[in-house]
């Protein structure tokens, strides 16, 4: 073994415990690993892609400023998507206060991050929809089934309890529910 492990082998954990003992490279790959997922994740709520962007820009500065604060204990994507949450929130309050909240998602395009889910126009109606609902309740389905995050990730994520991460993921999916059929209903 030559001492350098291709970094493609490495957990996302293994890479942010070597960019908080120094590693440029690590830091790089983890970057490179979480672009386009927070680009996806910003994008939705965005006024543009510009300003999706200069969102995960941010994020990914604050992130290689506070890697000596990682705890290893936690999945690096939940530390990351805590910092990116924190700091859409930061934007939207910063924001004139003639402009509502979140953007909806039904009017925007490309809310979908994987390649199966961008090719299902389900999938794409059913988050559009989903940018309709409360931003807590957007997120929360965000992370659980975009990212793939377990309930107690979120909960960290979210600086929830456990509970009322679940409560959210409950409302979130029967507003969803009944928004989908309000839109059937209105199509006819």
């Amino acid at each position: 073994m030559t001492g350098f492990e291709a970094a493609g082998n490495k957990t996302d954990e293994d890479l942010a415990r070597e960019a908080r003992a120094g590693s440029s490279r690590s830091f790089e790959e983890l970057a490179l690993r979480y672009r386009r997922r927070l680009f996806a994740y910003f994008r939705p709520r965005m006024g543009s892609d510009q300003d999706a962007e200069d969102l995960v820009q941010e994020t990914l500065l604050k992130l290689y400023r506070n890697i000596g604060r990682y705890d290893a204990t936690y999945h690096f994507s939940t530390w990351a998507y805590t910092a990116a949450g924190r700091l859409a929130i930061s934007r939207y309050r910063k924001k004139t206060t003639g402009e509502a909240g979140l953007k909806s998602l039904a009017a925007e395009e490309g809310c979908v991050r994987t390649e199966e889910a961008r090719d299902g126009a389900s999938s794409s109606r059913l988050w559009s929809l989903a940018g309709t609902l409360q931003p807590s309740q957007f997120r929360a389905l965000w992370l659980r089934y975009a990212e793939e995050m377990t309930v107690d990730e979120i909960a960290v994520s979210m600086g929830k309890s456990r509970l009322a991460v679940r409560l959210l993921l409950h409302r979130a999916r029967t507003n969803l529910m009944k928004r989908e059929g309000e839109k059937r209903c209105s199509v006819r």
